[in-house]
């Protein structure tokens, strides 16, 4: 409720700017100092853990982030 009346803030994390909420609700980029804040992501598994679904959720995990 805060955000939405211009009181608040909603840190979210992610870039997809096709995502709207609403259009009460703007959207800034983080800095620190000069620069924009970014996270770097990783996805790992056991190498004797890996299976049929673990595969399907790596794959559909590289067309998001690639």
């Amino acid at each position: 409720m805060m955000v939405v009346s211009g009181k608040g803030f909603l840190p979210v994390e992610g870039s997809a700017p096709d995502r709207t909420c609403s259009a009460a609700i703007r959207r800034i980029p983080l800095y620190h100092g000069e620069n924009q804040i970014a996270r770097n992501y990783c996805l790992f598994w056991k190498k004797n853990n890996s299976g049929y679904y673990v595969e399907e959720f790596a794959d559909i995990m590289k067309t998001k982030f690639e």
